[in-house]
C-alpha cells in the first residue's frame, strides 16, 4: 500500500474553508478565496501573507483568476457577482458585475487579459470585457450549472464544463457551438485546455479524469481514476495534472499513461482546489480548514519513484526464489484447499442421504 506524504508546508490564510486558488505569473505569489468572503494573497517565498483581506463579497467566494499581467484579480460566487480588482490598491475597479441569476461558480481571464468569462449555477456562461466590465456574449446552452470555464491557449475559444455531464466548445466571440461532448456520468467540477490547444481535460465527481481531442470530441486513452475530483490544474508544458478531493488528498498523473505519477498527498480536511506553479516546480492547495498548502512536486516524484523501486526490487526477489522455497510457501495454502475440498464433498454426500 502507497503510503501518504505530509506537505512541505502549511499556513492559514482564511477563517474558513478555502475554496480557490490561483498563482500569479510570477510565480511568487497566490490569491485564495473562501467561505469567509475575503480574498487574500500569500507569498510562497516569504511564507506569509502580502494582500487582503479583500473585502466585497456578500456570500462565499467559489473562483478566483489572476490576469496574464498580475496587475488585476477576478473573482466570484454564491452573491452571483463577479468583482475585478486592482492587485496593488486592493480596490475594485469598477462595480461588481451582476449579470447572473445564481451562483457564479467559475471565472477566467482570456489570454490576452481583455476578456473575463463566468459560468454560473444559472446555466449560463458570460463573456465580460475586462476593461470596462460591459457584457461580450452571453451563451445559453447548459441543462444546468456551469461549474467551471477556461479560454482556449489562443483565446478564439471557450470551454465549459456542466452539472449536465456535458463540456462543451463556444466561439469565444459569437457564442458559436463548436462541439458537445457528453464526457461524463456526473456533475463536471473542472475542465482546462493543454498547452497547446489540441486537447481538454475534465475532473468530475463521477471519480474519473478523462481527456479529449478539441478537434472532434474523442475521447484520448484511459481515464484517471482514484476519487471524486473537484479541482484539476495542468502543468505550463503539459506533462502532468493535479487532481484535489474531499477524500483529504492531491494527487500527480501523467498526461502522456494517465498513470499516477507522484506520491499521495495527504491532508487534514477535504481539498476543493490545486494550483501548479507557472515553472511546474510547486503544488499550491486549499482545504477545508482554511489552510494553504504548499509542496515540492519534485519531492513528490521522488518519494513516490522511491517506492515504486522498492516495490519493484520485492517482486523481482519473489520471482528469482528457488522452487524449494516456492513450494514451502505453497504448501500451506494447498493443504487448507485440500482439506476444504474433501470437507465439501462430505457434506454434499450426506445432504444426499439424508434426501433419501
Amino acid at each position: 500500500m502507497q503510503e501518504r506524504s505530509a506537505p512541505t508546508w502549511t499556513m492559514r490564510s482564511h477563517t474558513d474553508s478555502l475554496l480557490a486558488v490561483a498563482f500569479f505569473k510570477d510565480g511568487r505569489r497566490v490569491v485564495t478565496a473562501s467561505h469567509d468572503k475575503t480574498l487574500r494573497i500569500c507569498d510562497m517565498q516569504r511564507r506569509s501573507l502580502v494582500g487582503g483581506p479583500f473585502e466585497g463579497h456578500k456570500d462565499y467566494v467559489r473562483s478566483v483568476a489572476v490576469s496574464p499581467d498580475d496587475k488585476q484579480i477576478a473573482s466570484s460566487g454564491d452573491d452571483k457577482a463577479i468583482i475585478v480588482w486592482d492587485v496593488e490598491s486592493k480596490q475594485m475597479i469598477f462595480d461588481p458585475l451582476e449579470k447572473h441569476t445564481g451562483w457564479v461558480l467559475s471565472v477566467c481571464f482570456s489570454p490576452d487579459g481583455k476578456r473575463l468569462a463566468s459560468g454560473s449555477h444559472d446555466k449560463t456562461v458570460v463573456v465580460w470585457d475586462a476593461k470596462t466590465g460591459a457584457i461580450l456574449v452571453t451563451i445559453d446552452g447548459h441543462n444546468n450549472s456551469v461549474w467551471s470555464v477556461a479560454f482556449s491557449p489562443d483565446g478564439l475559444k471557450l470551454a465549459s464544463g456542466s452539472a449536465d455531464h456535458s463540456i462543451r466548445i463556444w466561439r469565444s466571440d459569437n457564442a458559436e457551438l463548436l462541439l458537445k461532448i457528453d464526457a461524463h456520468q456526473h456533475w463536471i467540477r473542472s475542465v482546462v485546455w493543454s498547452p497547446d490547444g489540441q486537447q481538454l481535460v475534465s475532473a468530475s465527481f463521477d471519480k474519473t479524469v478523462r481527456f479529449w481531442s478539441s478537434d472532434d470530441g474523442a475521447q484520448i486513452g484511459q481515464p484517471c481514476t482514484g476519487h471524486a475530483y473537484h479541482s484539476l490544474a495542468i502543468s505550463s508544458d503539459g506533462s502532468f495534472i493535479a487532481t484535489a478531493s474531499d477524500d483529504k488528498t492531491l494527487r500527480l498523473w501523467s498526461t502522456k499513461t494517465h498513470k499516477l505519477i507522484g506520491q499521495v498527498l495527504e491532508h487534514t480536511a477535504w481539498v476543493r482546489c490545486v494550483a501548479i506553479s507557472p515553472n511546474g516546480e510547486v503544488l499550491v492547495s486549499g482545504d477545508g480548514e482554511g489552510k494553504v498548502l504548499l509542496c515540492s512536486v519534485k519531492n513528490m516524484l521522488e518519494q513516490y519513484n522511491a517506492e515504486e523501486g522498492i516495490m519493484e526490487n520485492e517482486e523481482a526477489r519473489q520471482q528469482q526464489l528457488p522452487f524449494s522455497e516456492a513450494q514451502v510457501c505453497l504448501c500451506p495454502l494447498l493443504f487448507r484447499s485440500s482439506i476444504y475440498l474433501h470437507y465439501s464433498a462430505w457434506w454434499r454426500i450426506a445432504a444426499q442421504l439424508r434426501e433419501k
